[in-house]
This record gives C-alpha cells, sequence and structure tokens, in this order.
C-alpha cells in the first residue's frame, strides 16, 4: 500500500515548492494556514472555528473565568458586584486602548451590548442576549447592565461569548462586515490584513494590557494563509511553507513525526465532548427507535474507549470518556447518571427483547469533520446485528433535517458552548427540540432563573438524568484539538480544562 502522506504531499508540493518560503523562527513569523479562505473576522457575524482560533487573539471581554477556583476574572472590567437578581455592574479598566490607539471607555460596552440586543440587528446566537433588559452608562468608566428577569448565566454570557467592539469604528458603518474585514479590537494581536485569496495577516499588539484572563502575545507575527484541502495542508508542512497545523487525521500525523521533523500537541481539555441523540421526529419512520431499550442498547454497543483511539491515536491514552452532558466545571453542570457501560452482549440481549434480534436498517447522520469516528460507530453497531450506515451533512442543514425528521442517530459534537456555564447545553440537548417531551422542556426551563449554584446543579442533574432515564441521548467522549507543528513551535498554555477545545494563537510561541 502506498504511503498515505506521501501520495498527498507529492500532489500538492509542486505547486506550493514553485514559491519560496516566507519566515519562520529567524524572522519571528508564525504561519498557521487556515484551510478556507475567510473574509471577516466577527463571532457575532460569522461564528465559528475561525473565530475561535482567531479572535481571541484580537478581542477581548468583559470577565474571563478560572474553573479550577470556580471564580470570574478581571479583563476589560476591573471590578463588578450584582446588587440584586437582575443588575449587574461593571467598573471598567482606564488603561486599555483599541488597535487604532482610542481610548476603550463605557461609551464602547453600551455600545456593543445596545448592538447585538437591537430587535432590527438580525445575529444567528442572538438569543444569547435576550435576557438583556437595558445598557446604562453610569460614568466614563461604568456600566449597568439590567435583566429581564433572574438570569443565572448573565454574568458568564460577558465573558468570552461577548467581545467588545469599538464604537468608534463599528458604529458609523453601515454594512458591519466592513468591521470583521478590518477587525479593531484590544487583544493581543492586530490585524493587519485580512483577504479571502491572501488570509490573515497579525502583528503584535505592543500596548496589550495584561490580565488574569490572557496573556500577552510573544510571537511578532502569525500569518494564516488559505490552504484547500488537507493533503495540500500536510504537504505544506513537509516543504517548509507552514509550521503549524490544526487536527491533521491521526495517521498522517504519525508519519509527520516519523520524519523527526514534527511533533504533536493535544489541546488542553476543553468543556466540548460528541454525544449519540435519537430525535423524536425520525420514530414514526424509524420504528424500532421508539423503543427506549433499542436506544439504550445502541448507546451499549458503543466502546467509548476505541472510539478515542480512533480520533487521537497514541496521543488519547491518557483521556477518557465523557461522563455527562456537561463537564463539573461548568457553573450549573449536575447529574448522576452515566452512560451505560460497554457491553455488546447485553446490548444483544435488549434488541432480542425488543423483538429486533435479527437486527434493522439505520442511518447515522453526522458533520463531515465526524465522519470517521461515525464509521467506528456505525462498525460496532454492525457487531450487534444493527445495520448502521453513515450520512454526513453540513452543519446548517442539522436543525431542517431534525425537524424534517430525517435524523435517525445523530453522532454530533457539541461546543459546550465554549462557556463555563451549562445552560448552553441544556439548550443544546433541550431548547433545539429534537425531543418532542414537554415535562423535558418544563424541566429545563425551570433552571434558567436559579440563581444559586448548589441549588442550581441539583435540579439541572434532574434534566440530565431525565435525558439519560429516556435514553433521548448518551455522552461519548471529549472534543480535544491536534496540532501538528514543527519543533520550533510549542503551545504555552497549562494542562488545565479551558472553554474552547481551539486554543487562540496568541498562545502560540516559540521554544
Amino acid at each position: 500500500m502506498k504511503n498515505t502522506l506521501m501520495v498527498a504531499a507529492a500532489v500538492a508540493a509542486a505547486a506550493l515548492l514553485a514559491a519560496p518560503a516566507v519566515a519562520q523562527k529567524s524572522k519571528d513569523t508564525l504561519r498557521f494556514p487556515i484551510l478556507d479562505g475567510e473574509t471577516i473576522l466577527d463571532q457575532y457575524l460569522s461564528p465559528g472555528a475561525f473565530h475561535y482560533t482567531w479572535g481571541p487573539a484580537v478581542y477581548d471581554s468583559l470577565v474571563g473565568f478560572d474553573p479550577q477556583k470556580g471564580e470570574f476574572q478581571p479583563f476589560l472590567a476591573k471590578s463588578w458586584s450584582q446588587p440584586n437578581s437582575t443588575t449587574y455592574e461593571y467598573v471598567l479598566r482606564e488603561d486599555i486602548k483599541w488597535h487604532d490607539g482610542q481610548a476603550f471607555d463605557a461609551d464602547d460596552v453600551v455600545y456593543t451590548l445596545n448592538y447585538l440586543t437591537d430587535p432590527k440587528v438580525n445575529l444567528r446566537y442572538k438569543a444569547q442576549w435576550a435576557w438583556i433588559d437595558k445598557v446604562e452608562k453610569l460614568g466614563p468608566y461604568k456600566v449597568r447592565v439590567t435583566a429581564k428577569k433572574p438570569a443565572a448565566d448573565g454574568l458568564m454570557w460577558m465573558s468570552n461569548s461577548t467581545t467588545i467592539f469599538p464604537e468608534h469604528v463599528h458604529g458609523p458603518l453601515e454594512n458591519k462586515q466592513d468591521f470583521g474585514a478590518r477587525p479593531v479590537g484590544t487583544g493581543p494581536y492586530k490585524v493587519t490584513r485580512l483577504d479571502k485569496n491572501a488570509g490573515i495577516f497579525l502583528d503584535k499588539n505592543p500596548n496589550f494590557v495584561v490580565t488574569p484572563a490572557k496573556s500577552a502575545a510573544t510571537i511578532g507575527k502569525v500569518i494564516g494563509e488559505p490552504i484547500p484541502d488537507a493533503g495540500t495542508l500536510v504537504a505544506a508542512l513537509l516543504v517548509g511553507k507552514a509550521d503549524l497545523a490544526f487536527d491533521v487525521p491521526v495517521d498522517q500525523a504519525a508519519e509527520l513525526r516519523a520524519t523527526g521533523r514534527f511533533e504533536s500537541t493535544l489541546a488542553p481539555a476543553a468543556v466540548a465532548y460528541s454525544f449519540v441523540g435519537f430525535p423524536t421526529a425520525a420514530w414514526p419512520n424509524a420504528k424500532p427507535l421508539t423503543d427506549a431499550r433499542v436506544r439504550r442498547a445502541i448507546a451499549m454497543a458503543i466502546d467509548t474507549k476505541a472510539l478515542i483511539d480512533v480520533q487521537y491515536g497514541e496521543l488519547g491514552r491518557s483521556i477518557k470518556p465523557t461522563d455527562g452532558l456537561c463537564s463539573k466545571e461548568q457553573l450549573g453542570c449536575g447529574f448522576t447518571k452515566l452512560k451505560p457501560a460497554y457491553d455488546p452482549a447485553g446490548a444483544k440481549k435488549l434488541l432480542a427483547e425488543a423483538g429486533y434480534a435479527d437486527g434493522f436498517d439505520i442511518v447515522i447522520s453526522t458533520h463531515p469533520t465526524s465522519v470517521v469516528p461515525a464509521t467506528a460507530v456505525s462498525g460496532m453497531l454492525r457487531a450487534v446485528g444493527i445495520r448502521a450506515s453513515v450520512q454526513p451533512h453540513q452543519i446548517v442543514q442539522r436543525v431542517q433535517l431534525i425537524n424534517s425528521g430525517k435524523v435517525q442517530v445523530g453522532f454530533y459534537g457539541w461546543s459546550g458552548g465554549a462557556l463555563f456555564e451549562t445552560s448552553g447545553n441544556i439548550v443544546r440537548h433541550v431548547g433545539s427540540k429534537e425531543y418532542d417531551d414537554p415535562t423535558l422542556a418544563e424541566m429545563a426551563n425551570a433552571t434558567f432563573s436559579i440563581m444559586n449554584d448548589a441549588e442550581r446543579r441539583k435540579e439541572v442533574a434532574k434534566v440530565f438524568d431525565y435525558i439519560h432515564d429516556k435514553a433521548y441521548a448518551f455522552p461519548m467522549v471529549p472534543l480535544r484539538s491536534i496540532y501538528t507543528h514543527t519543533k520550533e513551535v510549542k503551545l504555552d498554555v497549562t494542562d488545565e480544562i479551558r472553554e474552547s477545545q481551539l486554543p487562540s494563537v496568541h498562545e502560540f510561541a516559540w521554544k
């Protein structure tokens, strides 16, 4: 069999070799290719992996969160208080400047939050700020946010989900897309160029103010050049046109390491995970799934430890399967019941009890990025007699396919909302209406206004335990990123759980 790495490289290397390799460590320039050309860096208008990787290097939020201490941290706000259950007050730092040199102040915060809550502004995740009733400027560096009703997650939404924009730049723009094309933030890096064809170019911000929530950049420049496919990405590493690549396939990453020129780094644990779910809209056309014993049998047939090996190879030896549909480091998270243990014999017994000893046909829906583990799951189901096939679809199609009853078994990844707060997990599993169960919806809605965290965790545990008992969804494995890079590069972060599975570019450094 031909070496997969060298075959991929041979196809693409000729074109890459035609141009000279740009600067690397000697020129203090990190080359971190992106798979698709991007036109804007704006988490509100274009959320996704590009923002999670590049956005935190450019933009900042009001507060951060330390999951080890369970405490919020100063960021653009140096202090905050909550006089009552619906009022949040922030005292802002007075030493922050925007990348264009203008001073940051309360006007920027008030403007950003009013923009996000403006009924005329159409945003994909606008519901994240629907709890806000009004925003007031109390002084040059003081802001009050009033909630419509008690919101247990109100302060957390002011962390990395709400980056602040400069009023003097964003406000006058008739087309807000123009801001994301020429971003201005307060973060560790400035964007000097953003172009779909050329890529994204960053310069270190010498005026960045270090806080407990974010470290300064140490590399002078970062370039994200668009690369058309994974094969070309591997070739770019081989011919010296890239220093770092994100999620190179496990087998190809191993082959790169075998050359002696590269290393692979497993990013720290995050609140992201994969799960198997059984949307109720599909049940009329997938009769076996109406029986909870069948759904539970499917969970029992999946070897999550084997899935970890499929996804992470030798780098995954220390990774353990996901315990629940939230992480205990997230505020409000609670559950007492775990995924059924891997037991193929027990799965076959349940199938027989349900009348499906001879198995049945089923389709596993997944996103293109999860085809490999979903295919492994299909093999595990076939081992107990369930004839499973895999059908990938684009992320934007998921809700429509679920609502139309076309997702029988879903194998999906969830970012955990990239937030140390469990409300996003509840919305993902209950608010998405994948399960036609009024009792579940009522239980879930009751958790959002419980302000005491210990009490809230108990009520959230009832929600996730109910999902477990009904066999609506089961957690699978943690989602963690693998970075393959030259030996000159390192990921300069501690191995502690984080909001996002995608480290920001400002967290990479030279050895």
